[in-house]
């Protein structure tokens, strides 16, 4: 089961690097610890510049078959501790979140195999209006889920369930004829 690690918003790389070196997955206390990074684009006099942000700021994500276990180890670390606030929270996120942020990774990752954890924008074709009328990669599935799209910014906000909420989430998008890092 996947497990959301509620943190500081800018402390989720260094939190995920902690637990990797307080408890090696040789403890067999969890299967994975990561931060979720999507590629995003910004325009400066014309020109796209792409740089990375986390998907969901101020969380960290984690794999475990033995929740109670992994997060007492966890709490039991002073740094690790303060990292994740007073009330550290930690809690279980449904199998259809998991889906969704499965099917992210598997469109990513094809495209991004030295960053398994890196969602790519996808790839939008827009009518002769401006509106999206059809998308490659994750969007393509969540296109009914759409609040808003941001074309010169290259980025739309879909609006899903997550961690017991409606949350709006920003995915970048990218046009034929952009020039994309790999």
């Amino acid at each position: 089961m996947w497990y959301v690690i509620q943190t500081l918003t800018g402390k989720e790389q260094e939190l995920a690097d902690m637990i990797r070196q307080v408890m090696p997955r040789e403890r067999k206390k969890y299967q994975c610890c990561f931060v979720l990074y999507q590629e995003c684009a910004c325009r400066s006099h014309g020109i796209h510049k792409f740089y990375t942000e986390p998907l969901f700021p101020s969380y960290v994500f984690v794999q475990t078959n033995t929740p109670d276990e992994f997060f007492l180890e966890l709490k039991r670390v002073p740094r690790m501790a303060k990292l994740l606030g007073m009330d550290g929270c930690f809690w279980c996120i449904h199998e259809d979140e998991e889906t969704f942020l499965r099917d992210m990774l598997r469109e990513s990752r094809g495209e991004a195999k030295d960053k398994p954890y890196l969602i790519r924008p996808s790839l939008v074709h827009t009518d002769e209006n401006g509106m999206i009328i059809r998308a490659e990669g994750i969007l393509g599935k969540y296109m009914d889920k759409i609040v808003k799209q941001r074309l010169r910014k290259r980025s739309v906000i879909i609006e899903i369930p997550f961690c017991g909420k409606k949350r709006r989430i920003r995915l970048g998008i990218r046009l034929e004829g952009d020039d994309l890092p790999l």
